[in-house]
């Protein structure tokens, strides 16, 4: 996605958020508590709103991964939550492409440097809360763990046009999936189902405490169901 296009993305969002907020607040307006002292929408909305950073490396493994792939996802926590996918990176635009592929690297330590996420930040001007990393055979086993059939994580850089359609396509219809069971309020069972110990650390690793990101996840999963879950691909 164009840098453009992920700005108007997050005005979108942004817009939907604000809306959601409203909606909630004129349901709480018969609530003396809700009335005396309540914050204003955009202290509410930066309380409420996270975006993660989801890269994809070949193999943790090795002493430089190769990048593969990045995704931000924009999570709203109102009731119901609201959570957009967005691809960042491959992208059809070379420059954006080379500005991206630049800035990945990796610590001394095998560790996302936190540099890539600023620059995400910057690039396209949008907060970042925290960064997960996860390797092929870690997003192949997390696709399993969640039941995503059809699933062909790339285990290559793509080279191509063709290679990126073939590499956005697969990570689009996981998190279609991701989203269609976060809809059906199935997710809670699928997520209860993964192995961390079978991923951590040699196939995902995160800058997230890991109390965090399971709170991060039962805000969503305990929550009503989403009635917005998009993944903004068109593939």
């Amino acid at each position: 996605m164009k840098k453009s296009g992920l700005i108007l993305a997050l005005i979108l969002f942004a817009a939907c958020a604000i809306a959601g907020y409203l909606v909630a607040s004129r349901n709480n307006l018969g609530s003396s508590s809700a009335a005396a002292g309540s914050p204003n929408v955009a202290t509410a909305l930066a309380s409420s709103q996270q975006n993660f950073l989801l890269v994809q490396v070949d193999d943790l493994s090795q002493t430089s991964p190769k990048f593969i792939q990045a995704w931000i996802v924009l999570t709203y926590h109102s009731d119901p939550p609201q959570i957009m996918f967005l691809p960042l990176y491959p992208s059809y635009d070379a420059k954006q492409n080379s500005a991206i592929s630049s800035a990945f690297s990796m610590t001394n330590s095998g560790e996302l440097s936190s540099q890539f996420a600023q620059k995400i930040s910057e690039q396209y001007q949008v907060k970042v809360d925290g960064s997960i990393l996860t390797d092929t055979a870690g997003f192949n086993s997390i696709a399993k763990w969640f039941g995503i059939q059809g699933i062909q994580v790339s285990k290559t850089p793509a080279q191509s046009d063709d290679d990126k359609h073939a590499l956005l396509l697969n990570s689009q219809t996981f998190f279609q999936n991701v989203c269609a069971q976060l809809k059906a309020g199935e997710a809670q069972k699928q997520y209860a189902s993964i192995v961390w110990s079978k991923l951590i650390p040699d196939h995902f690793q995160t800058d997230l405490s890991f109390e965090l990101l399971t709170t991060s996840w039962d805000r969503i999963i305990r929550a009503s169901a989403p009635k917005q879950c998009d993944v903004l691909s068109k593939e």
